[in-house]
């Protein structure tokens, strides 16, 4: 694409409907640190004349619906703007039904095309920038963060030593009867310990009273709702999941609490296998672990402590650069 002349007006506008998950950490988070710094950084529903005269970026998630394709399609061909197209998931493979519904080809096509006319891409995903590349070369690996603040937070106390797990109703496959019985072994042979269940996730077997669940909130209230010792997440082996970020590994160390995570793709790096937290390997059972961990206090202290310390790196107050140096590529 043609360089953009940018000299007259430099800023950022996120250009997404501002709801769920996808949008704090895509969108939301970058231009909230941005805009703490003095840049022209701000996020909406509409994108007009007024507000492109004041930008020379326009970021948006997964642009996928045919009236604002067109709008993307438009505004690529006046070259007078700086076009980022971020993804961070792998929906031309989706493993829920919703999703699988709605990433039809013809969507797709919608979805490779914008892809194609950005002059940038941002995933936080390796394996989706592989992917991406054959429609853009431009491709940036931008990895999820979470706010400072998350890194000096103190959650609240606890009664008992705590496992906690969450997720949407996505992530229903990935949390089967299989794994609730891995969880329910643990709490049996435990009787000590607990677990608390956040969002979509109500079931587990187990005595009642051992079972907490707090409902979907706004993502700054759930951060300050997670209190637990210990978090899982387990996932089921599918393309979609081995394509998914990093994030839950970060929110985990982030807040000082040992994650125990699936090896896999997205996790690899970033939980140091014994160090940092742990990682459930295919010879090895998720009750399996989580026992090792319950049984040595102090070596499971020592890990959430290098997990928060590593999460100071994390933010995105300290990662803002490598937005920054993707969106000013060319």
């Amino acid at each position: 694409m043609t360089t953009v002349d940018t000299r007259d007006r430099v800023g950022v506008y996120g250009w997404t409907p501002g709801t769920g998950g996808v949008h704090h950490h895509r969108i939301a988070e970058p231009i909230r640190v941005l805009a703490e710094n003095g840049v022209v950084a701000s996020h909406g529903q509409i994108l007009d004349d007024d507000t492109l005269s004041t930008v020379d970026t326009v970021l948006v998630h997964t642009l996928w619906d045919e009236v604002n394709s067109q709008a993307w399609e438009m505004l690529a061909q006046t070259q007078t703007h700086r076009l980022v197209y971020d993804v961070d998931d792998w929906m031309w493979a989706p493993d829920w039904t919703p999703f699988r519904e709605h990433y039809t080809p013809a969507v797709l096509d919608r979805v490779f095309r914008n892809v194609s006319l950005a002059h940038v891409v941002t995933t936080p995903s390796p394996r989706i920038a592989e992917y991406l590349s054959r429609y853009n070369r431009n491709v940036w690996v931008v990895p999820n963060t979470v706010p400072a603040w998350l890194t000096q937070w103190t959650m609240h106390e606890r009664d008992a030593p705590t496992i906690g797990y969450q997720g949407s109703t996505s992530h229903k496959r990935d949390w089967p009867i299989s794994q609730q019985r891995q969880v329910s072994k643990f709490l049996a042979r435990h009787p000590d310990w607990r677990i608390h269940l956040y969002g979509a996730f109500t079931e587990v077997e187990g005595p009642r009273d051992r079972v907490s669940v707090t409902p979907w909130q706004p993502i700054a209230d759930y951060y300050r709702s997670m209190s637990f010792d210990v978090g899982i997440g387990p996932l089921a082996p599918t393309a979609f999941n081995r394509a998914k970020s990093s994030l839950r590994a970060i929110e985990y160390a982030a807040l000082g609490i040992v994650a125990v995570l699936p090896d896999m793709p997205p996790y690899r790096g970033w939980v140091h296998d014994g160090t940092t937290g742990r990682l459930v390997h295919s010879h090895q059972t998720l009750s399996g672990v989580l026992a090792e961990v319950a049984a040595d206090d102090e070596h499971r202290i020592k890990m959430a402590t290098a997990a928060r310390e590593i999460a100071l790196h994390w933010t995105t107050e300290a990662s803002i650069g490598k937005w920054v140096e993707a969106w000013a590529s060319q």
